[in-house]
């Protein structure tokens, strides 16, 4: 198995990312516009869908109501998992940016309210969906199975639990490792990190 463990390992995969960011720009920029709420992400997953099945993967919608699993099987090796949340919340947009969101949708209790990506999922989308291109389109310069997931219902703290119950760990390879990523200030072309769990509660006050 050919493992990546240096930067000159992985220089042929990265080389390849610059072609992809105008399309993913534009991407961003439409699911920016186009928010949904908790377990209401049908359009967003529909594109995540969409590109998983254009770039090759074996492609189950409607995990956990509306999650999407995508798989890149690439010879023997680990299954290693990378996950997106895509859930917008329940807070109106004044950007003033081209883009912003106009969205209005009902929440569970039955209320008309605006719908903005206030927490980054959109890049967040755009990025494994990113991700995912460029180890379908350099498959030759490695060797394992991708897991691709994009998870609804992050912000309620509903959507991993509505994937598990719905069999992600039964249906599915088990992962080896797992990757996730949260948008942040900070410098640019730079990654944190942390031991133990970090932003691990969610909550809600009316």
């Amino acid at each position: 198995m050919k493992k990546l463990t240096s930067r000159e390992d992985t220089s042929d995969i990265l080389s390849n990312k610059g072609k992809l960011l105008p399309d993913l720009e534009a991407l961003y920029k439409d699911i920016h516009a186009h928010p949904e709420l908790s377990m209401q992400e049908t359009r967003t997953a529909g594109i995540a869908a969409d590109r998983l099945n254009d770039a090759g993967y074996e492609v189950t919608a409607g995990v956990g109501k509306t999650g999407v699993v995508g798989l890149l099987r690439n010879g023997k090796g680990p299954t290693v998992m990378l996950r997106a949340d895509m859930d917008a919340l329940p807070i109106a947009e004044n950007t003033g940016l081209a883009y912003s969101s106009k969205v209005t949708a009902t929440d569970p209790e039955g209320k008309t309210v605006p719908v903005g990506h206030m927490c980054g999922h959109d890049m967040h989308v755009a990025w494994l969906v990113g991700a995912a291109t460029l180890f379908s389109k350099t498959r030759k310069d490695w060797k394992r199975t991708l897991m691709a997931v994009f998870q609804p219902g992050e912000e309620t703290a509903q959507g991993a639990q509505a994937m598990i119950d719905d069999g992600l760990l039964e249906r599915f390879p088990t992962p080896d490792v797992v990757l996730g990523q949260y948008v942040m200030v900070g410098p640019s072309g730079t990654v944190a990190g942390s031991a133990g769990p970090i932003t691990s509660a969610a909550d809600k006050k009316k």
